[in-house]
């Protein structure tokens, strides 16, 4: 209710600016703004009444009217930090925030323990991209006022910035300590614990929004996100799809929604979000690029590869891709040039489409094949490649070296009427070593009738890795079967978990032996079968031209197809598939059954 106020001399004034500041203190804006009005009338140009007029204003967004009447209040009194630091302040929201840097100075130079005014300043350096400048005010903030929540989250803005994580969080909860009720602070601290992979601790801060915000989209999408790193993709999308009709022009909130149906293999409705999504944003490369790999998995290749090409555009994937200086190939004749195969992700995908060297160089190219160090000898060996480069040329090596340069992974999409290709195999292992390693084996072996190479788990960076992996102890029924000896070809970590079977299933393990792929391709030579969940491992032996069988998870890589128990890829392959995602029991019957009637 406005104030029945009267209008005081001159000499009173002051009281009715104390009292409109207690309205404004409580909340009470329109009273406030009566009593600093009555001010005026009784003082025309009393600063006070200007310059809290001005913050009132200020805070309706009424940027210039506010520069305005606190110009009018510093004309009176040029020497108040306060007035000096509230002006710096709606020149900030007018955008000009050197000019809003100045004010701040001028108000810390009469006032150098003005913990707002060092906030302020630390406000206007960040958006300069001062972030160190920044840090040191919202730390002089801090120390001035420690029980400040708002400049605990202010430091910890400036902190993440300068990509010193922990000390960030760190005041974040600092500043959700001292004010449990800033949602602000929760979602902020929440996102910077998912890009720190502590995806729980993230869920529990969108958790505590929603909580009190159902409907806040925001934290929706980022609880979904959150799910989603911990695999819980049946909890994120409701999440995802409560968030889309709240906002329906969410082409990213729809994207992640496509994706978690993706990791549950139901593509169907993916499908549908994945186009649902791209009709809102055309150019978003995550839906256009998934999408892509969905089509791919159903072996449309005219209408996945050109997709699959977006895979460079993604945030996550942008960094990794460059232009050369040269020409990127788009099909041009290739005869007499020089021709660059690019290495990009993982050794798998280089094993698997170093194929296209053979077809490079029947249409006239020089090949030259860049690929991982590890796999250098044996890309060696592949039809077309004249030679091999285990580190990044420069760019003037390129320049002057090559006609043009290709990704390895975008070969196929140039050869739209072979989307497969290669003769069988295409990979060679060298032959004094496997004779090696074949005498090695057989001594191991000793009486049994086959040999059978075993790799039960990937890269653990790997998003899918909880899936795509299996834990050796799943697979000691196998054991049982007679006639068979079982040598590890398993690397890294995974392998510990040879002692646990120990004595259950005589194990060889040999991975400490495999210091390249050339090694592992010689030791798969001498091997009757390899056993393998989806790794580099099941493409080395798929190029070779040796027996391996591949264990997928319900939700597989594009690349193994959709419900196929062979591999358009690898004529040598035959896969199992989970029937439910993250059950193996019913891969391990198969595999017993399989091992049993190959044996008889």
């Amino acid at each position: 209710m406005t104030p029945d106020a009267p209008i005081l001399a001159t000499g009173q004034a002051d009281v009715l600016i104390e009292a409109g500041l207690a309205c404004h203190r409580a909340g009470r804006i329109d009273d406030a703004h009566a009593y600093y009005q009555s001010a005026l009338a009784a003082h025309p140009e009393e600063p006070g009444a200007l310059h809290y007029l001005g913050v009132i204003a200020l805070g309706r967004g009424q940027l210039r009217e506010a520069a305005a009447l606190m110009d009018r209040a510093l004309a009176q009194t040029p020497d108040n930090a306060e007035y000096l630091a509230n002006r710096g302040v709606a020149t900030s929201r007018l955008g000009d925030h050197a000019v809003a840097a100045a004010w701040q100075r001028k108000a810390l130079a009469l006032a150098p323990d003005f913990a707002n005014a060092h906030n302020n300043l630390g406000n206007a350096l960040m958006e300069l991209g001062d972030i160190a400048g920044a840090a040191q005010h919202y730390r002089r903030a801090r120390s001035l006022e420690p029980q400040s929540a708002h400049f605990a989250f202010n430091l910890g803005r400036a902190l993440e910035a300068n990509s010193e994580k922990y000390a960030a969080l760190v005041q974040f909860r600092t500043a959700a300590a001292l004010d449990p009720r800033d949602l602000k602070t929760l979602i902020h601290m929440g996102r910077l614990m998912r890009s720190m992979e502590k995806h729980a601790e993230a869920a529990a801060c969108f958790e505590a929004v929603i909580a009190r915000e159902p409907e806040n989209v925001l934290a929706l999408f980022e609880l979904g996100y959150a799910y989603d790193a911990m695999h819980r993709y049946e909890a994120a999308i409701p999440l995802y799809r409560r968030a889309a009709e709240l906002k329906p022009d969410g082409a990213a909130i729809i994207n992640n929604l496509a994706f978690a149906l993706t990791a549950l293999a139901r593509y169907d409705e993916a499908e549908i979000d994945y186009r649902r999504a791209l009709a809102l944003n055309p150019d978003l490369p995550e839906s256009r690029f998934q999408l892509g790999m969905l089509l791919l998995r159903r072996e449309d290749y005219a209408g996945g590869w050109p997709l699959f090409e977006n895979r460079k555009l993604t945030a996550t994937a942008r960094a990794n891709y460059r232009k050369l200086p040269c020409p990127e190939w788009r099909g041009e004749p290739l005869e007499g040039k020089r021709f660059l195969i690019c290495r990009e992700q993982g050794v798998g995908d280089q094993i698997q489409f170093l194929r296209y060297a053979g077809l490079l160089a029947q249409m006239g190219a020089q090949v030259h094949a860049w690929v991982a160090p590890e796999l250098a000898s044996l890309a060696a060996t592949v039809p077309g490649v004249a030679r091999v480069l285990d580190a990044a040329p420069s760019d003037e090596a390129i320049a002057t070296d090559y006609d043009y340069w290709c990704d390895v992974m975008s070969l196929p999409l140039k050869f739209p009427g072979r989307p497969i290709y290669a003769g069988m195999p295409y990979m060679r292992a060298d032959t004094a070593q496997a004779a090696t390693w074949r005498a090695r084996v057989n001594a191991l072996a000793g009486a049994a009738q086959r040999r059978i190479g075993l790799v039960w788990a990937g890269n653990p960076r790997h998003h899918f890795d909880a899936f795509r992996s299996v834990r050796l102890e799943s697979l000691v029924p196998l054991s049982a079967l007679a006639g068979n000896a079982w040598f590890s070809l398993q690397k890294g970590p995974s392998a510990a978990q040879l002692a646990s079977v120990a004595l259950r299933w005589p194990i060889d393990a040999l991975g400490d032996d495999l210091h390249d792929f050339a090694a592992t391709a010689a030791l798969i030579e001498a091997l009757d079968l390899v056993i393998t969940v989806d790794t580099s491992v099941a493409h080395l032996a798929g190029a070779l031209g040796k027996p391996v069988w591949v264990l997928l998870a319900a939700q597989s890589d594009w690349r193994w197809g959709k419900d196929r128990a062979d591999s358009a890829w690898y004529p040598s392959a035959r896969v199992f598939r989970q029937s439910s995602l993250g059950d193996w029991r019913g891969v391990v019957a198969e595999l017993e059954s399989a091992l049993c009637g190959a044996s008889r």
